[in-house]
């Protein structure tokens, strides 16, 4: 079954390859029957024998035939007015296979245009049919009146077929742009969301990055400082430089991992969320900063997209206190959780800055922590506290979250 199928598909396939050379042999396939039609008709009621000029009208509707498809109208034509002739010669036959064939190809293969298709077709069904009234009506014939309907009908008939091909050929057309059309955006999604996620990478490569390099320069000062007078604290501060290094790496080499692999699955260790924190704040104590955390209301179901941004938030808000504030500073990270958002504020005391050092000094990283927060339509505050110090306040709704989640 499968075989024959197969075998099927491939004929189908030639055929709409080489219409041409289809339709020729078809054309042939018809011409033979009309010639054995011809030979075989009995002269029955004809003035007409069998001679060269009958044999040329069915060699001519056998050409006309054999473009069918290439040229649908003009077969359609030619067709018709050789049967005209042939009928009105009065050869001894009544083969209507040719024009049947050729009412066909026109509503099936006439192109887009469908009201010339139908007034071509009208009109020759309606000659072929008129000149069968004739043939019932002439005294000098004797065709029986039955013929009239029944050739209107065959004609017909055929003409509706062939609208009935053409207009599942355009259905599956249409089919066929709605599906390659589906196939492009679902790429171009796909690519898309791609896109998104690297950029996302990339953030969380700066956030992590920037925030281990800037622990790291801090400890590094403090060790200096304290190699001569404490070098027990400095021996401490060298070992949290070592663990801070060693950590920004692992994390540095997962995702860069990750954006070297596209087709390969990886291992990824869990995204830090807002109960990681607490770690977060110790590193910034540890780094010489003292740090408060305040946590106000419930916290909702987890939401990792949200957790994680506004981790991501904090993280650069006092990675950016550690380089910027100066010394002595402290800072506040300020956390509420309502029912439909997570609020963060990170405040601090340090010398503060101005929105022209702010753009020239912070480099990307606001531009990180707002392209964050648009993913979720949230809001962002950043600025200079009017006391000294600065601001960062972020308010991620929790129904955007579980939306871009």
């Amino acid at each position: 079954m499968k075989s024959a199928t197969g075998t099927l598909s491939k004929a189908t396939r030639w055929s709409n390859t080489h219409v041409l050379a289809t339709d020729v042999v078809f054309a042939l396939s018809i011409g033979s029957l009309s010639v054995l039609g011809y030979l075989a008709a009995e002269a029955t009621g004809s003035t007409r024998q069998q001679d060269i000029w009958g044999w040329a009208l069915i060699a001519g509707q056998t050409i006309a035939l054999s473009t069918r498809r290439i040229a649908p109208l003009r077969s359609l034509v030619a067709v018709v007015l050789l049967t005209v002739t042939f009928w009105v010669s009065d050869y001894p036959t009544s083969f209507e296979a040719f024009s049947m064939l050729a009412v066909y190809s026109a509503t099936a293969h006439g192109g887009h245009d469908r009201q010339r298709v139908w007034r071509t077709v009208s009109g020759a069904v309606l000659l072929l049919t008129a000149i069968a009234i004739v043939g019932v009506i002439a005294p000098s014939e004797d065709l029986p009146a039955a013929a009239v309907a029944g050739i209107a009908a065959i004609h017909l008939t055929a003409a509706i077929a062939g609208q009935i091909v053409h207009d599942r050929r355009q259905r599956l057309a249409v089919l066929e742009v709605r599906a390659s059309r589906a196939d492009a955006e679902r790429e171009l999604a796909a690519r898309r969301a791609v896109l998104d996620e690297r950029s996302r990478i990339a953030r969380d490569l700066h956030d992590v990055v920037s925030h281990g390099m800037s622990l790291m320069v801090v400890q590094a000062g403090a060790a200096q400082r304290l190699v001569t007078s404490q070098p027990e604290r400095s021996i401490e501060a060298l070992e949290q430089i070592q663990i801070t290094g060693r950590e920004a790496l692992t994390e540095m080499r997962r995702m860069l991992g990750v954006l070297r692999s596209e087709e390969h699955d990886i291992e990824l260790t869990p995204q830090p969320t807002m109960v990681d924190l607490d770690r977060l704040v110790r590193q910034c104590i540890d780094s010489g900063v003292p740090t408060e955390l305040i946590i106000e209301g419930e916290r909702p179901p987890p939401s990792i997209g949200a957790e994680m941004t506004g981790y991501r938030i904090v993280q650069e808000a006092l990675t950016n206190v550690i380089k910027h504030a100066g010394k002595p500073a402290r800072a506040a990270v300020k956390v509420t959780y309502a029912p439909n958002a997570i609020r963060v504020e990170i405040t601090d005391d340090g010398i503060g800055t101005t929105i022209e050092e702010l753009k020239t000094q912070l480099g990307h990283g606001i531009i990180g922590m707002r392209e964050r927060i648009e993913l979720f339509h949230g809001t962002l505050q950043t600025g200079p506290r009017p006391g000294g110090g600065f601001r960062v306040s972020a308010t991620i709704p929790l129904d955007a979250a579980s939306g871009a989640a």
